[in-house]
């Protein structure tokens, strides 16, 4: 039986996994028939479970926070699975879900040829079952407020979402990865080649500003004390920018840049960051470097 916990008021939280893949997805599930985050399509039989333990037999809405293949990738599959629901997604990316092939394509590059076998296929969405939001726009489920907010930075197709009713923020990549023990912090989640640290930063500071009480990550669980944790996800971002930049700067290798990140974190922050969280961290920061003619 899926591990089913409820983290706010009608707020459900499951973190199904992957057979051979050790990223944390997180699924959250709001009582009146919205799947944020539905991750990719090989987690979507737990998403199903969770539904039916909730006594959810309809959906409303799936809503990715952006369209990378780990939190939409099984969008398509959940909307042929529930006819009845509109997926909502950013504009920029409204494209890449009706037709996904660069989406495909670019998730290739980075996880490999047979990434679909172990994901699950990416399948596309039909353009009349898609939503598309305005900028702060409020969408009402049964008395229920979720207000879309712009979140580039991560990706320009990234929005995060604010619940009115709990004070809760599904935050996605917007806010960095929470990490794991007593000691974890928030990383700056880093995605070549369209991660942006000045937008990043810029869209931290506006998701501070709503007022949230708790954050939903999407690679990791809930965490109170929203502008406490928010405030040390921007620090940490400008920490790693500026020692990657000094390395670049100083001609080394992104393989000598790579190992002196893993042993930063470790010894300050007690994570382990495995090679491809690694190689993206440096390599988004690199092409975001190179573009503003810094390295």
């Amino acid at each position: 039986m899926v591990d089913l916990k409820e983290v706010a008021d009608g707020v459900f939280w499951i973190e199904p996994t992957i057979e051979g893949i050790n990223n944390v997805f997180s699924v959250y599930l709001i009582r009146e028939g919205v799947v944020i985050e539905p991750g990719p399509t090989a987690t979507l039989p737990a998403v199903q479970e969770a539904m039916q333990q909730l006594g959810m037999k309809n959906l409303s809405y799936i809503i990715p926070t952006h369209v990378h293949v780990d939190h939409a990738g099984g969008m398509g599959k959940l909307a042929e699975l529930h006819p009845e629901a509109t997926v909502v997604v950013h504009p920029r990316g409204a494209k890449h879900a009706i037709d996904p092939a660069n989406l495909i394509e670019s998730t290739r590059s980075v996880w490999g040829a047979s990434f679909q076998e172990r994901f699950g296929p990416v399948l596309p969405v039909a353009e009349s079952r898609i939503k598309v939001p305005e900028d702060h726009e409020v969408l009402v489920v049964d008395g229920r407020e979720l207000e879309f907010v712009y979140a580039p930075g991560h990706a320009p197709h990234h929005m995060a979402i604010f619940d009115r009713k709990v004070k809760g923020l599904f935050c996605g990549e917007a806010l960095g990865l929470p990490g794991r023990g007593p000691q974890a912090l928030p990383l700056p989640a880093v995605a070549p080649p369209s991660f942006d640290q000045d937008l990043y930063l810029e869209t931290m500071e506006s998701l501070r500003a709503l007022g949230a009480k708790k954050l939903f990550f999407s690679h990791g669980g809930v965490a109170d004390d929203a502008d406490k944790v928010i405030a040390m996800a921007m620090d940490n971002t400008r920490a790693l920018g500026k020692m990657i930049l000094e390395h670049m700067q100083a001609g080394e290798p992104s393989e000598t840049i790579g190992n002196s990140i893993r042993e930063y974190v470790a010894r300050l922050y007690g994570q382990e960051l495995d090679d491809t969280d690694l190689a993206m961290t440096v390599g988004g920061y690199a092409i975001y470097f190179h573009k503003k003619g810094l390295a």
